[in-house]
């Protein structure tokens, strides 16, 4: 039977967690993926022969409440809770990221006498400007203008000024003095972005987590241990970041969702009374007065819609976005993990190797990095981010081997001087390992194989737009009452019955799940007001 109440289309995290709503509120729902395996970049992918992980590495942002509501951990999701969740190296010494926060501290003042107060002092001061400004990651979003107006302290104004307006050099500048504790956060708010950071609005990173703790205060989830900035993840998946996903195929099927891989949506099927189905690659229609599209909206926009879906002026103006991706990808399969280079005395060094680790080690670096992504030139210092997953997850290899999973960012999707060849693909690989090995000294002696993915291989094997894994910028202008444009900023379309979610969506790319969570409510309610409206 190809009837159903809905049809998703892209078996993402997203498109699985709506799928999984859906399902629950007992609507019939099929789930179709391209591609052979479900996640996406948070799927299993066989990187080396008989060796599976996830494309992404963190899940620090993974909402507690889609965890909590689907019943997740029925569904075989656990976490192993790191501590310290990150490292990072500075001038040859390790930087912890420690859940006690004392102990960051110390590190942070080591860097600049008072600077832990400083670095405290403006997070507090953007969580005081989340709480005030009122922004939920669960709904969508007030316009970009709307916002100022719901202020009227003088020194919350400045730093809504600071933040929305200015850039992130600048915010970081005014408040910390070592070029070190800049770096860590300017790490974690640019994260996969391909903008500068003294370009305005790039200080908007900081702000998800204050929104976030806003929309949970006064609850079990907004403790002191989740105020930690540097947390860097609430915790590593059991069986590498996929095991999310296969969680959420087990809630999806328990719920009787018809989940179909290798089958590709051709167009979205539509009449003047709005959505009616999808028309697959093969020919095949499957009806449904509920379509959501949990893919990028450019692709979606382009290649599943026409002109007359939603009108030609916003069709254009989806498909004319900027992707500015510049991912790559780096799994390395060695026969022993090297030591740490700068870690502190008395540290445990397995403990550390089984945390998050993060190269990138000062502003100035990640400024000239980003600049020269943006004129088509690969970085020369990569900035990266990675796991050693095995140590968390055993049974990765069949042997007694580990594998060490990194995300590299700033290599542009269009090179200046040419295509992505396998030349300059093992350049850019080897500038990757030249960098870990600051932090793990004789890593390349010790790799017995690889894999190296560059922009083009990661949108042709997981489907990414030109490598961006965010679907879009995340800037001020790209979030509010705007993402992924004003029409359909809040899940719903101009289209009835057709729905939006993923990273193209409000709150952005990264995984958690919110995306999904919201559209399955906006969803749900529709149908609600619909059934209310018929009795």
């Amino acid at each position: 039977m190809n009837r159903f109440d809905a049809v998703v289309v892209g078996g993402g995290h997203n498109g699985l967690v709506t799928a999984a709503y859906l399902g629950r509120a007992g609507l019939s729902v099929a789930v179709l993926e391209s591609r052979p395996g479900l996640g996406g970049p948070c799927g299993a992918y066989e990187f080396l022969p008989g060796r599976s992980l996830s494309f992404t590495n963190s899940p620090g942002s993974l909402n507690p409440a889609v965890v909590r509501e689907l019943r997740l951990a029925e569904y075989g999701l656990r976490f192993v809770r790191a501590d310290p969740t990150v490292v990072q190296q500075f001038d040859g010494e390790c930087f912890l990221g420690w859940r006690d926060q004392s102990l960051v501290d110390r590190q942070l003042d080591a860097f600049a006498p008072g600077e832990a107060g400083r670095y405290r002092g403006l997070i507090s001061a953007l969580e005081r400007l989340g709480a005030s400004l009122g922004v939920s990651l669960d709904e969508p979003p007030p316009a970009l203008g709307e916002l100022r107006e719901r202020l009227t302290d003088p020194d919350e104004l400045k730093l809504f000024t600071a933040v929305f307006e200015g850039s992130l050099s600048g915010l970081l500048a005014e408040h910390l003095r070592s070029d070190q504790a800049k770096a860590l956060l300017a790490l974690l708010a640019l994260n996969a972005q391909l903008v500068s950071p003294s370009a305005p609005g790039t200080a908007i990173g900081l702000m998800m987590r204050p929104f976030a703790l806003a929309a949970t205060a006064g609850t079990d989830s907004g403790g002191a241990a989740e105020r930690v900035a540097l947390r860097g993840s609430t915790g590593l998946p059991v069986g590498s970041m996929s095991a999310i996903i296969d969680a959420l195929e087990g809630c999806c099927r328990h719920y009787g969702v018809q989940i179909r891989t290798g089958t590709a949506v051709e167009r979205i099927l539509y009449d003047a009374a709005g959505a009616r189905g999808v028309v697959t690659s093969t020919g095949e229609e499957l009806t449904a007065d509920r379509v959501v599209a949990a893919v990028n909206p450019v692709h979606l926009f382009r290649d599943l819609l026409d002109d007359g879906a939603m009108g030609a002026p916003v069709r254009k103006a989806v498909t004319g976005t900027e992707m500015r991706g510049s991912a790559f990808k780096l799994v390395l399969e060695v026969d022993s993990l090297p030591a740490y280079a700068g870690l502190p005395d008395g540290v445990d060094p397995d403990q550390v190797r089984a945390c998050q680790f993060r190269v990138g080690s000062s502003l100035g670096r990640i400024e000239e990095s980003i600049a020269g992504a943006l004129s088509g030139r690969p970085a020369e210092h990569p900035l990266m981010w990675g796991l050693i997953p095995t140590l968390t997850s055993p049974g990765l290899t069949p042997g007694n081997t580990h594998l060490i999973s990194v995300n590299a960012w700033h290599a542009p999707y269009r090179p200046h001087d040419g295509e992505w060849d396998g030349r300059r693909t093992e350049e850019f690989g080897r500038r990757c390992i030249d960098e870990l090995s600051q932090l793990m000294p004789g890593i390349a002696d010790r790799i017995v194989d690889y894999r190296l993915m560059n922009p083009v291989d990661i949108e042709s094997e997981l489907g990414l737009v030109e490598s961006n894994i965010t679907h879009g910028d995340m800037l001020p202008e790209n979030l509010f009452g705007s993402r992924p444009h004003p029409a359909l900023a809040g899940y719903r379309t101009p289209l009835a019955g057709f729905y939006l979610t993923g990273g193209g969506t409000w709150p952005g790319g990264y995984v958690t799940g919110t995306p999904g969570r919201n559209a399955a409510t906006a969803i749900l309610r529709d149908l609600s007001d619909k059934q209310r409206r018929q009795a």
